[in-house]
């Protein structure tokens, strides 16, 4: 089993060394794991990411790290991108400075709204059908970009157990659409397990979908403490197999392979 997911403490809201989620991985038994600390430009985000000067100490952190435990563990490293079209080409600029194994884009900001940020969230209030759009056009400017690998937690809007209206996820058969078009693979994000929403990201009905367009999926816990790695795994596992998968996507320098489950 694989988890490409994996946050440090360099994004100032994970606790935890490297190491302690690498002796995590390797007790669960997982072959592989894949450090994706966020890279944040919005303003509005920056205390909750990664200072982009840590990104070379990062990544020389997870290659050494590698080194040391490549007969007991495969460790890999990647970005996850909080993508604002106002900063992609910046955070284009950063990355292209670096030979990573899998970039990840993720929309986190929607009208200047931290929507996964329960600091910045109103509980009392409920997103309003012009909020899931204004999300789904960002995800589809995202495509627009030509910098990622995979997209994470593809229905993460429902974060706070507001779950999209049907018409979110016949709009989603669209984007579904662009991500098989540009070749990309969608993420199981299981932190969704353990949030209100209580669901991995995405629904089992937009898994079924990414099966039938023959889109490859990967494997993310969004850890942010070394227990969580791997989490909620053999859950997801019967998820991805009642789609109809039978093999996860794994990456080495951006170049992608199969993995059976």
């Amino acid at each position: 089993m694989i988890d490409y997911h994996v946050h440090t403490r360099l994004c100032n809201h994970a606790h935890g060394t490297m190491e302690q989620y690498i002796g995590c991985a390797i007790d669960k038994g997982l072959s592989e794991i894949c450090f994706l600390d966020h890279l944040t430009l919005n303003k509005q985000g920056r205390d909750l990411a990664m200072d982009p000067v840590a990104v070379p100490l990062y990544i020389y952190a997870a290659r050494r790290l590698a080194e040391k435990y490549k007969n007991r563990i495969e460790v890999k490293v990647g970005m996850e991108v909080d993508y604002t079209p106002a900063h992609a080409e910046e955070a284009s600029a950063i990355l292209d400075r670096f030979s990573l194994d899998v970039i990840g884009g993720s929309v986190h900001f929607v009208d200047d709204e931290n929507i996964v940020s329960s600091k910045n969230r109103n509980s009392t209030s409920s997103p309003n059908a012009g909020f899931y759009d204004h999300y789904l056009e960002l995800l589809g400017k995202l495509l627009d970009y030509s910098g990622f690998d995979v997209i994470c937690h593809l229905d993460v809007i429902k974060k706070f157990g507001n779950h999209p209206p049907a018409r979110f996820f016949d709009k989603m058969d669209e984007i579904l659409t662009r991500i098989k078009y540009h070749d990309l693979v969608v993420e199981i994000n299981t932190s969704g397990l353990s949030h209100p929403a209580g669901a991995v990201y995405p629904a089992p009905e937009i898994l079924r979908r990414c099966f039938e367009k023959k889109i490859p999926v990967t494997f993310g816990s969004d850890a942010h403490r070394p227990e969580q790695v791997g989490r909620a795994f053999q859950q997801a596992t019967a998820i991805l197999r009642n789609a109809g998968y039978r093999n996860l996507t794994g990456f080495n320098r951006r170049n992608r392979y199969e993995i059976p489950i």
